[in-house]
C-alpha cells in the first residue's frame, strides 16, 4: 500500500478549525483500509491554550488505522519536522493549506531536499478571489516570491470541484497537474428522526466559526424581518471578538418573536444528537468551498437555508431547501414560509432530504479519485 504524509495544523480530536480537520479524518475513515496514514500535526486544538487531554505528544500514536505526531508548538522546529517526516518514510505526501509555516511552507522546502515521489498541496479554498481579497497585499508578495523561487515546481494541487481547479490554475500556474475530487463525507448513520414541527414556529441552528466568511451578522439581521416566531441558536468558534460584539448589538435590537443564544463549540460527535432539536440549518455564507456543514445537516434529515455561494444548488427544486442570493428579505420570507409549514408538510421535505443524501453517498466515484490521486 501507499504511504500517505498528511500535514495539518490541527487534527482530531480537535475540531474548533472546522472544515479542514473533518476533511482529513474522513480521508483516513474511508481511505485507511487501502493506504497508510501518517499524519503530522500539532497537539493544540484551534485557539487552544493546552495541549489535547490523554495525548502523547512529541511521539507517533495509533488513530483508527493512522499514525499521528501530534507536536507540542513550543517544540516546533525545522530539525523536529524533518525528524518526523524522515521517521515516517512516506513516498506521497499531502499537504494542507498555503500559508502554513509549519505545516505548508516548511515541508514544501522539505520536499526540496527528501525528494518524495509524490507532493500534493490541497489549496483548502484559499486561492479563491474571496480569500485572495483578505489580507490582498500580503498574499500577492506571497505567491509572487513562491513562484519566483520555484515553491510548487513539481507539486499536484487538489481541488474540490471544478471552479476551484481555476482558481488554483489562476494563482498558480497551468503548468501545475490539479486533480479535482470533492470532499468525503463523515462515516455516520443516517438521521432519520427529527424535531417535531409545530406550525407557525421553527428551529434554526448554524454550526460555523462566528465571523464575517460565515455571514453571522447577515445571518442575524436577517432575522430582524421575520413575523413568525424563530429560534436560533449559534455554535461554533469566535474568530473575532470586536466582530462578535457586533453579533450580540445585532441580537439585542432583534423582534421579540425572534430568539437567539450562542452555544459554544461542539465536538462533531455530539452534533447528530444536537440536530434532533432544531428544523433546518441556517448558513448564509459568502462562500463555501465544500460546505461540510451542508453535507451534515442532509445526512441528519435536515433541510438547509443557505447562500447561492456554495457548490450546493437548486435546493428549492429538489424539495431539500434554499439557496439564495445575499438579500435579507429573501431569507426572511423563506424563513416565514419554513416556520408556517405543519409537520406533515416539514416530514415531506425531511423525506427529500433522505432521498437526496442516500442517492449521493452511494456514489463511490469520489473514494476512487483520492486512491487515484496518491497512488504512485
Amino acid at each position: 500500500m501507499s504511504k500517505v504524509l498528511i500535514f495539518i495544523d490541527w487534527f482530531a480530536p480537535g475540531y474548533k478549525a472546522g472544515g479542514p480537520i473533518t476533511s482529513n479524518v474522513n480521508i483516513v475513515e474511508h481511505l485507511s483500509d487501502k493506504l497508510d496514514f501518517y499524519v503530522i500535526t500539532s497537539s493544540f486544538d484551534y485557539h487552544a491554550t493546552a495541549p489535547y487531554k490523554n495525548i502523547q505528544e512529541n511521539k507517533w500514536v495509533d488513530w483508527q488505522g493512522a499514525k499521528v505526531m501530534y507536536i507540542n508548538p513550543s517544540c516546533l522546529s525545522w530539525k523536529i519536522l524533518k525528524k518526523a517526516v524522515e521517521e515516517a518514510a512516506c513516498d506521497v505526501w499531502y499537504i494542507n493549506g498555503m500559508y502554513s509555516r509549519y505545516y505548508s511552507l516548511y515541508p514544501l522546502l522539505l520536499a526540496k531536499i527528501l525528494k518524495p515521489k509524490k507532493v500534493i498541496v490541497c489549496a483548502r479554498g484559499m486561492l479563491s478571489p474571496h480569500a485572495l481579497a483578505v489580507k490582498s497585499v500580503s498574499k500577492k508578495i506571497f505567491l509572487t516570491l513562491a513562484k519566483t523561487i520555484n515553491l510548487y515546481m513539481n507539486v499536484i494541487f487538489h481541488a474540490t470541484n471544478e471552479e476551484e481547479k481555476g482558481y488554483i490554475q489562476s494563482a498558480i500556474s497551468k503548468k501545475n497537474i490539479v486533480d479535482v475530487a470533492e470532499n468525503l463525507p463523515r462515516k455516520m448513520d443516517l438521521q432519520a428522526n427529527g424535531c417535531v414541527k409545530v406550525k407557525g414556529e421553527v428551529r434554526l441552528v448554524s454550526f460555523a466559526r462566528i465571523s464575517s466568511e460565515k455571514n453571522t451578522l447577515f445571518a442575524l439581521k436577517a432575522l430582524r424581518k421575520c413575523k413568525e416566531k424563530v429560534v436560533y441558536h449559534i455554535y461554533g468558534q469566535i474568530n473575532s471578538e470586536i466582530y462578535w460584539q457586533e453579533c450580540q448589538k445585532a441580537i439585542a435590537e432583534l423582534p421579540t418573536n425572534v430568539t437567539v443564544e450562542y452555544k459554544g463549540c461542539v465536538s462533531p460527535h455530539d452534533m447528530q444528537k444536537i440536530y434532533t432539536h432544531y428544523h433546518a440549518l441556517y448558513l448564509p455564507s459568502t462562500g463555501e468551498n465544500y460546505g461540510h456543514a451542508i453535507l451534515e445537516s442532509f445526512m441528519n434529515g435536515c433541510p438547509v437555508v443557505i447562500s447561492n455561494k456554495t457548490p450546493w444548488l437548486d435546493l428549492e427544486k429538489k424539495n431539500i431547501g434554499w439557496d439564495l442570493p445575499l438579500d435579507e428579505n429573501l431569507y426572511a420570507s423563506v424563513i416565514d414560509h419554513l416556520s408556517c409549514m405543519d409537520n406533515n408538510e416539514y416530514l415531506q421535505m425531511r423525506s427529500c432530504v433522505i432521498a437526496f443524501i442516500s442517492a449521493y453517498l452511494s456514489n463511490d466515484e469520489t473514494q476512487k479519485r483520492y486512491l487515484n490521486m496518491f497512488q504512485l
